[in-house]
C-alpha cells in the first residue's frame, strides 16, 4: 500500500475539524451519553458489534497501521510518513539482519538427541551427531533488541494519540458541567490517573485488557443496534470467555483499543461519512466529479476513465509498476537459478489472467456502473490486504480444527493398542496404517479444511474485504454539476439501483479476483512439489479454469444487494456468505477427498513411494490422468454454482428494473 510520499513537515488541515485550541469541542457533551473507561462513549469490546461500522475492518487490516493513520490524521492534522521510510523501517533492515544472520552463521555439533550444542564433542548415546548452523550472539541481540524498538516506537505513538482523546473527553465532560474555564492541571492529574488503562489498551506484544463496563449501567442510554451472525458470534465469545472464565478483554495489535479510539475521533470531529480515502485523505470532492461526468457523458475511451483516478490509484499503480521493474530486472540479473525471465514470465500470465477477467467484469459488461479508480481500490484490498489477513485466520482456525482432529485421533489410539505401540515405533507407517483403517477420521479432518478453515474463512474475509474499502461511486450520487454549485441537496439521485446493484457485483469480485491472483502466486511460486517451469505453467491453468472466488463473490453480492438495496433487514451476512461456502467448501472437499482416496490406493497397493498422507495443500496440486473424474465433476460444480448465480441475478435485475420505475414515477409527481 502506498504512502502520500510528502515532506516530514508538511501538515495538511483535517476535515471537519475546528481550528480552536481545543480541537472545536465548544458544544457541551449530550446528557445521555453513557462512558466507559477513559471517559469513552464506546466500549473497547465493541468492535464488530455494530454491522453497519465499515472502519472496525481497517483497525485490524495492516495491523491497525490504515486506521491509526487516519485518527492522527483528523486529530492532529499529521501526514503520514512516505512509502520509503516505512519499507525500510519495517521491511528492508529487518531482511538485512535476516541475511546477516545467515550469511554470519556457523555450523555446530549437537548429539543427535538434542541434550547441547554447547560441547561439540559431546554425542549422543549411539555416537550421533547433527548440524546446526547458529548465528553469532551479538547479532541476533542487536535483531531482537530492533524488533523491540519497533514495538515500543508503535506503542509510544498509539498512546499519545489515546492520551490526547482522554484529554478532549475531560474537556468535553467539564464545557458540560458549565466551567468555563478547564485547569490544566487537573487534565494531567486525570491522565495520571488512568495510565494504567493507556498501557493496557496499547500493551507491547500484549493482548490483554480489562474487560470494559460502562461506568453508569443504565440500560436507557444503550442504543439499539441491530445485530447479524457475525457480531452475535463476536458478543457470545465475549461473553463466555473472556468475560466468564478470564475476565479479561483479548486484543491482537491493539485492533480493539484502535476501532475504539476511531469511533470516538468520527464523534468528535463530527467525520461519520465517508469523505476522503485512506492513506492519501484526498477528498471524494476533488476528483470524483470528472468520474461522474465521465459516467453522464457515456466516455467510452478508456484514456479517459484512466485519467479520471484518485491520488490513492495512482500511487498503487505506480507501485505496481516499480515492483514488476524491480522484479524483471532481478530475472534478468540471473542472482538467483530458480528465478529466471522465463519465471517472471510466467508471473506476468498469473497477473493477466486476474486482469482478463476484471476486463470482462468491468470494462466491457459494466463500465459505467463503477469507476475505474473503485476497480483498482478493491483489486489492491483483496492483492494487499485480504490475503495476508486471511493466512493468519486460517492459521488460527487450523490450530482449533486440528485439535479437534487429535482428540478423536486420541480415541482412536486408546481402542487399538497395536496401532498406539506401531505409531512410537514407526510413525510414518502407523499414519499409513491409520489412513487405511480409519478413512472416518481423516474425511472428517478433510471436511473441517474444506468447509470451515478455506471457505468460511476465505469467504468472510472477502466480504470484509469489500466493506472496508468505501468509494463515492457506491454512495449515493447527485448530478455533478449541481455537486459542484453546492445546489445537489434537493436533486435526486442520478444512478439507478440497478446500476449501483452492478457496481457492487463488480467491486466484491474486484476483492476476490486480487485475492485469488495472490493466491494463485503462493501456489505457482511458493506450493509446488518443484521449481521447474512446466510445473509451475501447470498449476497456473489447473487454478485458471475454476474461477471459485469470484463467483462466490458475485453469489455473495446477490445477498449484499437485498440488504443494502432492496431493504430486507433479516439479510445478515451469514445468509450473504452461506451459499458461498457452501459452494467454495464442496469444492474443495471434493478434490480433497479424492486426492485421498487416490493416496490411500496407492497405500494398499505399495506405489506410495513412502509419499506422506495428503494435506489441505494437496487440493490444488497439479492434476494428473487419474483425477480426470474429479475434474469433471469439480466443472459440474461451478457450473452449478454459475447457474445459481445467473438465475438469482436475472430475479434481482427484474426487482430493481421496478424500483427505478416506482422511483422515476416518484420523482415526476414530485416535479408536478
Amino acid at each position: 500500500v502506498a504512502y502520500n510520499n510528502m515532506a516530514e513537515t508538511s501538515v495538511a488541515v483535517p476535515v471537519s475539524i475546528s481550528s480552536e485550541p481545543d480541537g472545536g469541542l465548544s458544544s457541551p457533551a449530550p446528557a445521555n451519553r453513557r462512558e466507559f473507561r477513559g471517559g469513552f462513549s464506546s466500549s473497547i469490546c465493541d468492535i464488530f458489534r455494530d454491522p453497519s461500522r465499515r472502519t472496525d475492518c481497517c483497525s485490524i487490516a495492516c495491523c491497525g497501521v490504515l486506521s491509526s493513520d487516519r485518527n492522527r490524521y483528523l486529530l492532529f492534522g499529521e501526514l503520514p510518513p512516505p512509502l520509503w521510510r516505512r519499507l525500510l523501517m519495517y521491511l528492508i533492515i529487518p531482511a538485512l539482519f535476516i541475511a546477516s544472520l545467515n550469511y554470519f552463521a556457523v555450523e555446530v555439533k549437537i548429539p543427535a538427541n538434542g541434550s547441547s550444542y554447547g560441547n561439540n564433542d559431546q554425542q549422543g548415546d549411539n555416537g550421533d551427531t547433527t548440524t546446526i548452523k547458529v548465528a553469532p550472539l551479538p547479532l541476533r541481540l542487536a535483531f531482537y533488541a530492533y524488533l523491540i524498538f519497533l514495538g515500543i516506537r508503535g506503542r509510544i505513538e498509539k498512546r499519545k494519540t489515546r492520551t490526547e482523546i482522554m484529554k478532549k473527553l475531560y474537556r468535553e465532560r467539564a464545557e458540560a458541567r458549565g466551567e468555563a474555564v478547564v485547569d490544566p492541571n487537573q487534565v494531567t492529574r486525570y491522565i495520571h490517573q488512568h495510565r494504567l488503562d493507556v498501557i493496557r489498551a496499547h500493551s507491547s506484544y500484549s493482548c490483554c485488557y480489562a474487560h470494559d463496563l460502562p461506568l453508569d449501567d443504565n440500560n436507557e442510554f444503550e442504543d439499539a443496534v441491530e445485530e447479524d451472525s457475525c457480531s452475535r458470534f463476536w458478543d457470545c465469545l465475549s461473553k463466555t470467555f473472556w468475560n466468564a472464565c478470564c475476565g479479561m478483554w483479548c486484543q491482537c495489535c491493539s485492533a480493539c483499543a484502535i476501532a475504539q479510539e476511531e469511533r470516538e475521533i468520527e464523534r468528535l470531529t463530527g467525520n461519520f461519512e465517508p469523505k476522503m480515502d485512506y492513506i492519501t485523505f484526498e477528498p471524494f470532492s476533488e476528483y470524483f466529479p470528472a468520474i461522474q461526468h465521465l459516467n453522464e457523458t457515456q466516455t467510452r475511451s478508456f484514456v479517459q476513465h484512466a485519467k479520471a483516478i484518485s491520488k490513492l490509484s495512482v500511487k498503487l499503480l505506480k507501485n505496481l509498476a516499480a515492483v514488476l521493474a524491480i522484479l524483471v530486472l532481478f530475472a534478468l540479473s540471473d542472482i538467483d537459478k530458480n528465478f529466471t525471465f522465463a519465471n517472471m514470465i510466467v508471473l506476468l500470465l498469473t497477473l493477466c489472467q486476474a486482469f482478463f477477467l476484471e476486463y470482462l467484469i468491468w470494462w466491457r459488461w459494466n463500465r459505467f456502473d463503477i469507476s475505474f479508480d473503485s476497480v483498482i481500490k478493491f483489486f489492491a484490498c483483496g492483492f494487499l490486504l485480504t490475503t495476508p489477513m486471511a493466512m493468519i485466520f486460517e492459521l488460527i482456525v487450523s490450530i482449533v480444527t486440528g485439535l479437534i482432529s487429535m482428540v478423536a485421533m486420541i480415541f482412536i489410539l486408546v481402542e487399538d493398542s497395536e496401532l498406539l505401540d506401531k505409531l512410537q515405533t514407526d510413525p510414518k507407517h502407523a499414519m499409513k496404517d491409520l489412513a487405511v483403517g480409519y478413512p472416518a477420521l481423516f474425511i472428517f479432518s478433510l471436511f473441517l479444511n474444506a468447509f470451515v478453515i478455506a471457505a468460511l474463512c476465505e469467504e468472510m474475509i472477502k466480504y470484509f474485504g469489500y466493506w472496508m474499502v468505501v468509494t463515492p461511486d457506491l454512495l449515493p450520487q447527485k448530478r455533478s454539476n449541481d455537486a459542484n454549485n453546492g445546489n445537489g441537496e434537493n436533486t435526486p439521485n442520478t444512478k439507478s439501483v440497478r446500476s449501483t446493484g452492478s457496481g457492487i457485483t463488480v467491486a466484491m469480485c474486484s476483492v476476490a479476483l486480487g485475492f485469488a491472483c495472490c493466491e494463485n502466486l503462493l501456489y505457482v511460486f511458493g506450493y509446488t512439489p518443484s521449481q521447474s517451469l512446466g510445473v509451475e505453467i501447470q498449476t497456473l491453468i489447473a487454478r485458471s479454469i475454476f474461477p471459485v472466488h469470484p463467483l462466490c463473490a458475485a453469489i455473495q453480492s446477490i445477498g449484499v444487494c437485498k440488504r443494502d438495496l432492496e431493504g430486507q433487514r433479516g439479510v445478515g451476512i451469514g445468509r450473504i456468505i452461506s451459499p458461498a461456502i457452501l459452494l467454495h467448501g464442496s469444492f474443495d472437499f471434493v478434490l480433497m477427498v479424492a486426492a485421498y482416496l487416490q493416496q490411500v490406493q496407492k497405500i494398499k497397493e505399495g506405489n506410495d513411494d513412502d509419499s506422506d498422507i495428503p494435506k489441505e495443500d494437496d487440493s490444488d496440486a497439479v492434476m494428473s490422468e487419474e483425477d480426470i473424474p474429479t475434474l469433471v465433476f469439480s466443472f459440474g460444480m461451478v457450473l452449478v454454482g454459475y447457474i445459481y448465480y445467473v438465475w438469482q441475478s436475472r430475479a434481482q435485475t427484474k426487482r430493481f428494473i421496478a424500483m427505478d420505475r416506482t422511483a422515476a414515477v416518484d420523482e415526476s409527481s414530485t416535479l408536478v
